[in-house]
């Protein structure tokens, strides 16, 4: 390149100064000509490197985006899945029963289709999976369909037969065995019983008091002795027909309008505006001292179970829509004590409603992750503790493995999954667990340390190498672990004390009972009728944890309280529970007079014997001598 430079130079050294400046002008037009290209193709490069930029920009933010999108459909995909199992599906929590729903899901009707379904039921798909340390027997605390006893749920109620009055019919036709036998050809050996459940169709009627007007002296002055009906005075409601509609509304769900159709149908012209007024009449003037009494009772336990559900109301000053709050709390369903369990109506969720309920309460209290009842704990300064719930960890879990596409699994697959091993080894803590109901405190607390802690060590063990590992998880199992991990210290507090439960299932069936009579009635109209719904369910519902009649338990509050109340008593709520002796005397005696109501109605006939010859000759002589006197009528005729 150097040797060209120099050629270069020598041949123009042999130029003129008007060559030399027509090749610099030259050179110049040329180089000018290339600057300008090259700025060209700078501006057109900045452009370029922008537009580049700009379309990088909006590529990430698509990207991002979509992986948003991805997420929100997977979740929307999952809720669906699990709205879809919730509604059509199985409800069980256990693992077995969660695999079959899974292997055989349930798919949601189409409302409006073009085709006729003539589809064949599917063969349900199952599975034979034996799991480490298992020998295939059912575990302790999973459903067999059958009760305690292990005995059929047909047995129970033949059982149950034995109490109820007896109808005594003896099917017996003399004429007919005496043509098919020959007569006296044979005898009664003994009876068959058979048995059939019946009911009055009209168990209604009305009671008539009559009150006499005295004629006084010589003058004939009139006076009447008085009377008040010792619940609304001049009305027709008596203590058994306001237990019935209770009864009929907080036990059977069934709503007032409804009933008051029932009763114009019975031609009893009862309408439903009526009973509103008895209702919201008698149970917040006589039952909410019961339910005050019962609130007090439970603050006194040490070991409680808590849980809140909603409930809508139409008038409670807030905008359509709005959601109230039905507290649930309950005594420790591991205590040895009476149970009770108490409902409170709040407008909102916020923790003002535990601090003052639980202002005056020292001790456990059982319940879920909801914030209020940790804030409740820090500011009793440790006087409050709250206590985990196992079945809310494991329905996260449950969850997380729903949504999983576990029917087109392996067995070995199912039994790598995450969600898989944290379900069983939460199935094996249960399993211990659920063998120590019968024991006594100390017992249980003894046998937790043996039992089941380990089992409670191997699961957090686990869920803890899940938060540690680098596997990618889906959100539901995230959550899943990350409500394991938060929760771990109030989660093993039940291994502390043998009356605190494992979980919070006992407050849920309750809830359960609640949520089902809302599913029919939707609503209460007021505050006032929501109140009434709080105290008539924590009636109901502690008498049925006390398994006595609540029917009964019903008429004898109705029927006692007043007539304490008009006695002048004044301490006497001990024996409106369910469980004192005077209540128990009470129901007997109803249990008595039912009886002798129905002996009366169905009087027990005298059992047929087998004919006699002698009984036999005088029943054909009858028979002949009516024959002979119908054929001499006939004749004179």
């Amino acid at each position: 390149m150097k040797a060209d430079r120099e050629a270069f130079i020598e041949q123009i050294r042999i130029l003129d100064r008007d060559a030399l400046l027509s090749l610099v002008a030259s050179l110049y037009d040329e180089m000018e000509e290339t600057r300008l290209k090259y700025l060209e193709n700078e501006r057109i490069s900045t452009e370029a490197h922008i537009q580049f930029s700009e379309l990088n920009a909006k590529y990430t933010a698509l990207l991002a985006e979509n992986e948003n999108l991805k997420k929100l459909l997977q979740k929307e995909v999952d809720k669906n899945t699990l709205k879809t199992r919730s509604a059509f599906g199985r409800k069980t929590e256990g693992f077995l029963s969660m695999l079959d729903a899974a292997d055989n899901p349930e798919e949601e009707p189409v409302d409006e289709s073009d085709t006729e379904d003539r589809k064949e039921p599917l063969e349900r798909k199952k599975r034979v999976i034996t799991f480490p340390g298992r020998d295939g027997k059912k575990p302790a605390g999973e459903n067999t369909g059958e009760n305690k006893d292990g005995k059929h749920e047909g047995k129970s109620l033949a059982r149950s037969l034995d109490k109820l009055p007896q109808q005594l019919i003896y099917d017996l036709d003399i004429e007919k065995l005496n043509e098919q036998y020959g007569e006296g050809r044979w005898r009664i050996a003994y009876w068959h019983s058979h048995r059939v459940l019946m009911k009055l169709d009209t168990p209604y009627y009305v009671q008539v008091t009559y009150t006499p007007v005295l004629s006084v002296g010589l003058e004939h002055d009139l006076f009447t002795i008085p009377y008040m009906n010792p619940l609304i005075d001049k009305s027709f409601v008596s203590y058994t027909i306001i237990a019935d509609i209770l009864y009929r509304k907080f036990v059977l769900g069934l709503p007032f309008y409804r009933q008051a159709r029932d009763y114009m149908m019975q031609d009893i012209a009862l309408t439903k505006q009526t009973i509103i007024g008895w209702v919201n009449t008698l149970v917040p003037e006589i039952c909410a001292q019961v339910h005050e009494y019962m609130a007090q009772l439970l603050i006194g336990y040490k070991y409680t179970q808590s849980d809140e559900t909603f409930i809508q109301v139409n008038k409670d000053g807030y905008g359509p829509g709005h959601k109230s709050y039905m507290w649930v709390h309950t005594s420790s369903e591991l205590l040895d004590c009476p149970p009770i369990i108490v409902f409170c109506y709040e407008l909102t969720r916020g923790t003002d409603h535990l601090r003052t309920y639980f202002q005056e309460f020292l001790g456990y209290i059982t319940c879920d992750a909801y914030v209020s009842y940790q804030v409740l704990e820090d500011e009793s300064d440790g006087k409050i503790q709250a206590t985990g719930c196992l079945m809310h960890c494991r329905r996260y879990f449950a969850e997380a493995f729903f949504v999983r596409n576990v029917a087109e699994m392996s067995d070995e697959e199912l039994k790598s999954l995450p969600e898989t091993k944290a379900l069983l080894l939460i199935r094996e803590v249960y399993q211990e667990e659920n063998r120590l109901k019968e024991m006594t405190a100390e017992e249980r607390l003894a046998a937790r340390k043996e039992l089941v802690a380990p089992k409670v060590d191997a699961f957090f063990a686990y869920v803890r190498s899940l938060d540690d590992s680098d596997e990618v998880f889906s959100d539901r199992m995230k959550k899943a672990i990350q409500y394991a991990v938060n929760q771990e210290n109030s989660l093993r507090r039940f291994l502390t004390d043998g009356n605190i439960p494992c979980d919070n299932g006992h407050v849920e069936r309750v809830i359960r009972s609640y949520s089902i009579g809302r599913a029919n009635w939707l609503f209460a109209d007021t505050i006032d009728g929501a109140k009434v719904n709080a105290i008539m369910y924590s009636i109901v519902e502690t008498a049925k944890a006390n398994h006595v009649n609540v029917q009964y338990y019903l008429q004898y509050l109705f029927e006692q309280l007043p007539l304490r109340r008009a006695r002048g008593e004044q301490d006497f709520m001990a024996d409106m529970m369910p469980w004192s002796e005077a209540y128990q005397k009470y129901e007997k005696g109803k249990q008595r007079q039912q009886q002798t109501l129905f002996g009366q109605l169905f009087p027990i006939p005298d059992r047929p014997r087998t004919p006699r010859k002698k009984d036999m000759a005088a029943c054909l002589e009858r028979k002949t001598g009516a024959a002979a006197n119908e054929i001499g009528k006939k004749r004179s005729a």
